[in-house]
């Protein structure tokens, strides 16, 4: 591992940019989830888009403690993201084994949601930290040329916005530089897949030009 003297970066993490999302901006979702943390005795769901499962498994391999790192995303947040048709609560789990998992009493993952193409299934990352969230951190940073997918070798394609990696110690371009902004651990189940979505923000009227 690499030390700053305040942190330690593993060869092989979880890494997942983050951004404002279902019409929330990103202060208000990191207040919120530094609530959530609080109030679960460090336990906190990170709501991701992407099917990861395997990768998890995958890294579950290597580790008996896997890492998750978050970085601020680098482009501007999406009209989709901004202003969605609806947003939805997603009230049950389901973790990689396949049994039930309660979704703490504290925790509320949300998501964009399009009533005329409706998803079955959101994610989320069950993450642990005994530091606060905020302020966010910025005393290391990842270079994105660093990075390759674990289970494939394959470097990390911009779409992937979470994603299980393994960072090579060195790198070339510093433009590609992402902040290591919140350092915390996957515990159990470590991933889940979350089911039951219900409304929390009524989709929009319709207009001509839409």
């Amino acid at each position: 591992m690499e030390s700053t003297g305040l942190l330690e970066l593993p060869a092989i993490f979880c890494w997942t940019r983050f951004g404002g999302e279902a019409a929330e901006p990103i202060e208000e979702i990191l207040f919120r989830k530094e609530k959530e943390r609080l109030a679960n005795g460090g336990v906190f769901l990170w709501g991701i888009g992407n099917a990861i499962g395997p990768s998890i498994l995958e890294l579950m391999l290597h580790t008996a403690r896997p890492t998750v790192i978050f970085s601020p995303i680098k482009t501007a947040a999406k009209l989709k993201d901004i202003d969605p048709p609806s947003v939805v609560v997603w009230t049950e789990a389901e973790a990689l084994d396949g049994n039930d998992f309660t979704i703490p009493s504290c925790s509320r993952v949300t998501s964009r949601y399009d009533p005329e193409s409706p998803k079955r299934h959101h994610f989320a990352l069950v993450c642990y930290s005994a530091s606060p969230l905020l302020p966010l951190r910025r005393d290391f940073k990842i270079g994105f040329q660093q990075l390759s997918n674990l289970r494939t070798g394959r470097p990390v394609a911009a779409s992937q916005v979470t994603a299980v990696v393994q960072r090579k110690e060195s790198y070339k371009d510093s433009s590609s530089l992402y902040d290591v902004a919140i350092l915390a651990e996957l515990i159990e189940p470590y991933f889940v897949r979350l089911k039951n979505a219900k409304a929390v923000k009524q989709a929009r009227s319709p207009t001509k030009n839409a």
